[in-house]
């Protein structure tokens, strides 16, 4: 461009080509850098024009028409920056919003723990790394006791501090590869990646352990979560549907043995 303005171009046209150079280094550069080569570039285009007119380059007759190339330009400019202005704040809202509707798709909204929909499909990625690796993937499937009592005689605005006192507390024992996911209502089921039973089992007295610690405070009352456990490897000749089962199985011997219970057999 520079070469055109000062060649002249073809029959001293050389100059008007310079108006495309505002909408392309927005779109290649974005608004702050964009502004800072078209900043350079008009500064650059006025040189051009000067060294033209004393070390014989295309020679300009009218001074007008030099001045309004360069006010035109600025005034396109100035109209491509603050449409790229708007470009980049839509497409900031948008991908906000692609990512609040991706979070309301994976995320249980009163627990803030991964939805069933997201665990599943983490859970078959969770077991093709296992199956390759060669290591051992747990499952538990965990119950909050008497769940509906507690609904019962506090209301169901109590039984919703339950549910997110639980969840609380399954993010002090999750490590940053574990998945603790609302499974529905109050069962919740936790993916173990490179744990086996026995690893699991202990996780579990943990967070048994701890509910009986931490219990709710409900004005001066202090109420104990208790929960049922039901534990399920998942082996490489197994799928993801048995294990599921078999965890929910155990869980249902871990209640029927008394509750407060895990079982793993």
């Amino acid at each position: 461009m520079l070469y055109l303005v000062y060649t002249g171009g073809s029959h001293g046209t050389g100059p008007i080509w310079i108006f495309i150079v505002s909408p392309v280094t927005f779109f290649m550069r974005g608004l702050r850098k964009g502004v800072i080569d078209i900043t350079i570039f008009i500064l650059a285009v006025i040189a051009a024009f000067v060294i033209a007119d004393n070390f014989n380059g295309y020679q300009y007759n009218s001074p007008e028409l030099l001045s309004r190339i360069i006010l035109s330009f600025i005034v396109v400019a100035l109209l491509s920056g603050f449409y790229e202005y708007f470009r980049e704040t839509y497409s900031r809202k948008l991908i906000q919003l692609a990512k609040s509707n991706e979070t309301l798709a994976t995320t249980d909204p009163l627990t803030s723990l991964p939805n069933r929909r997201y665990t599943m499909e983490r859970l078959y990625d969770e077991k093709l790394l296992s199956d390759k690796s060669n290591t051992s993937l747990t499952i538990m499937i965990v119950d909050i006791d008497d769940f509906k009592k507690v609904n019962d005689k506090y209301g169901h605005q109590i039984g919703d501090l339950a549910l997110t006192h639980l969840a609380d507390t399954f993010r002090k024992f999750s490590r940053a590869k574990d998945i603790f996911c609302r499974w529905g209502g109050e069962e919740f089921l936790c993916v173990l990646p490179q744990t086996n039973v026995e690893g699991a089992v202990v996780v579990a007295k943990r967070i048994q352990k701890d509910l009986l610690a931490q219990p709710i405070q409900v004005e001066q009352e202090k109420i104990n979560l208790f929960v049922s456990v039901g534990v399920s490897e998942i082996t490489r000749t197994e799928s993801i549907d048995l294990a599921i089962k078999k965890a929910d199985e155990n869980l249902y011997l871990a209640k029927s043995t008394g509750k407060n219970k895990v079982y793993s057999a």
